[in-house]
């Protein structure tokens, strides 16, 4: 879906004005705060899921922007390049990468089966490699970019239950790390956000589905400095400083967004 015209909103000069960004896992949650937040600062947008939500698409054309819509799994190669060379036949180029697609299997180590841990790692490390080779590719060719990798305090730090999680997100970090010093001499920046606990629909359909008790969402708050959640709209505002010239000197980094959890030493 594409928006022929492009309208002015809001005020004031806006920080990623005609660049075009890829987001994958945009339907929902982080993703599609990160996919609104860089419309509304001029941005054209290329919004990836495996199941794509068009009503994401609606909201950004809303704006007055440009949206794409792709169906892609990014754990598989194939889908990833066929994703990028629509999005460079629509646009013809890609200024920011977003590597946002994520899922979380909760289970003991010890239960943990063969299939949801490839999942996760396929997923959540494998697709952000896959997604960063394929666009990491077309932005040597530009001579810049922008790649925003979405990591979590769980690469940092060990969680129950989340052995698959936190080995790949972790893994994020690392890849990060060495994307960012390999590029850097084509202009090409590359960081992480790593997010504590955020107020999104996955945690909502966790308590619901009973992998995770409300009484002890209840107690995770409480152990938070700040007593609450992340909302997907703060992690979208670190993004669009990420993307956007205002962190020309930053790459190499990992971010941690988490209200103090990481500071204050609670695992």
């Amino acid at each position: 879906m594409v928006c022929t015209s492009l309208k002015s909103f809001g005020t004031g000069p806006k920080k990623l004005t005609d660049r075009v960004a890829l987001v994958t896992g945009a339907s929902r949650g982080i993703g599609k705060a990160i996919a609104l937040a860089f419309a509304k600062e001029g941005a054209r947008i290329a919004l990836n899921d495996v199941e794509p939500n068009e009503e994401t698409g609606r909201e950004i054309e809303a704006l007055g922007c440009q949206a794409l819509v792709v169906r892609a799994d990014v754990s598989k190669k194939v889908d990833v390049d066929r994703m990028v060379e629509g999005v460079l036949g629509e646009f013809g180029r890609i200024d920011i990468l977003v590597n946002n697609a994520g899922v979380c299997t909760v289970c003991p180590a010890e239960l943990l089966s063969e299939d949801d841990w490839d999942r996760d790692i396929d997923i959540d490390l494998k697709g952000v490699f896959l997604c960063s080779q394929a666009v990491g590719k077309v932005m040597i060719k530009q001579q810049n970019g922008s790649i925003i990798n979405i990591a979590s305090m769980a690469g940092k730090v060990a969680l129950p239950k989340h052995s698959a999680y936190c080995a790949a997100k972790a893994g994020v970090i690392a890849l990060t790390k060495v994307t960012a010093i390999e590029w850097a001499r084509y202009n090409i920046r590359v960081n992480a956000i790593a997010p504590g606990f955020v107020g999104t629909e996955m945690i909502v359909q966790m308590i619901a589905k009973g992998l995770r008790k409300k009484e002890e969402q209840e107690g995770i708050e409480k152990r938070i400095p700040l007593r609450r959640l992340a909302t997907p709209q703060e992690v979208a505002d670190l993004a669009v400083f990420l993307a956007s010239d205002q962190s020309g000197y930053v790459t190499g980094e990992t971010i941690v967004i988490d209200g103090g959890w990481l500071a204050y030493g609670w695992i």
